[in-house]
């Protein structure tokens, strides 16, 4: 049976590239082999994310469906990779060349790149509403896959030589060509013997065993901007999981938990609140003194105001984030209905109403 790529990755057939790309990082965490992970699995999630994240191939996978029934009606793939060949009378699962190995040759340089590649990890963030108007730097703790102390990452034992991998002679890749109907294809898988690096330790380091890779935490400061607002995310170059023996080092995505506050609201830029006022100062009027993220102002309330009316200060709502300017803030009075009178007030109030 065909593979579903969304399926795989989990997501919609109208996803985004950006909900493609978060599925995919999402994934590969999760199922890469050196966590534990099924390779098997692992290549699945590639294949997917190699297909999807291509415009041109994500239109012609959609175009030409999932399955290779779909396929066959279509008359096969015409004006694709393969020549308008369909695969009337063939057996994905017999010895004969098939979908799967025509993906394989499609994207088997891609497994090296990923394997190889640090792994990029997530994790969230809580600061508080202030932090977030204001920004702040941070000190977190991450438990991550680092380079190997002893080795300084080269998966060599110190003291011994790193060599060219006598088997793929340093590219990393084993190449073969298998004769198909369609013509010869070349195909590129791993090297088994230097697992795609090319590099060969003459001598496997003894600490890390010639991985390169040791486990352990680090400490490192985070400089959070300004007006970044809750669920937004911070790239922090790398600073994910090194690659195999010293390869890229994979990237750190900070998730931005915001805690809400008590007495504002945000909207994009703007912060909102209320603020309380008597029947009398709404009729005679008053100065309101309320607080903002800065500290108090005073806002003239004339005279007459009606309970619910708006009054904008400008510049005190949150900052711009990475430009300069900030929102405004909109206070909203609210007028105060008191619960309890005494008797005096009563007969104030009833004179009040025949005046």
């Amino acid at each position: 049976m065909a593979k579903n790529y969304y399926d795989i990755l989990g997501i919609n057939k109208t996803a985004s590239a950006d909900e493609i790309k978060r599925a995919y990082r999402k994934l590969a965490s999760e199922h890469h082999p050196d966590r534990g992970g099924h390779s098997e699995k692992f290549k699945e999630i590639n294949e997917a994310y190699q297909v999807l994240s291509d415009t041109g191939k994500r239109s012609q996978y959609d175009q030409y469906g999932q399955t290779f029934e779909q396929a066959q009606r279509q008359g096969g793939f015409s004006g694709n990779p393969f020549g308008g060949f369909g695969f009337e009378g063939f057996n994905a699962s017999s010895g004969s060349f098939g979908f799967e190995d025509i993906l394989s040759s499609m994207f088997g340089g891609e497994e090296t790149q990923a394997r190889n590649r640090g792994i990029d990890l997530e994790m969230p963030l809580r600061i508080s509403f202030k932090e977030a108007i204001f920004g702040v730097e941070k000190e977190i703790a991450i438990e991550k896959k680092n380079p190997c102390a002893k080795c300084n990452g080269s998966g060599a034992e110190p003291g011994s030589k790193i060599n060219t991998c006598p088997k793929c002679h340093g590219q990393g890749q084993i190449k073969s060509q298998r004769r198909t109907i369609f013509g010869t294809v070349a195909t590129s898988t791993n090297c088994d013997r230097c697992e795609g690096t090319g590099k060969t330790p003459e001598k496997p380091c003894s600490e890390c065993r010639g991985v390169g890779l040791k486990r352990g935490r680090k400490t490192i400061k985070v400089s959070i901007p300004a007006g970044i607002d809750n669920g937004q995310r911070i790239r922090v170059r790398g600073e994910g999981e090194q690659g195999y023996r010293g390869s890229a080092v994979g990237d750190l995505y900070i998730q931005i938990e915001v805690q809400p506050s008590k007495e504002f609201l945000r909207k994009g830029f703007d912060l909102y609140k209320e603020a309380k006022i008597t029947f009398s100062e709404a009729a005679l009027g008053t100065t309101l003194e309320t607080e903002t993220i800065d500290g108090s102002v005073k806002i003239k309330i004339p005279a007459g105001t009606q309970s619910g009316k708006v009054f904008r200060v400008s510049d005190l709502g949150v900052p711009h984030l990475n430009h300069s300017g900030r929102g405004d803030m909109y206070v909203t009075v609210i007028v105060h209905t008191p619960e309890k009178l005494t008797k005096r007030q009563k007969e104030l109030f009833k004179q009040l109403e025949e005046e």
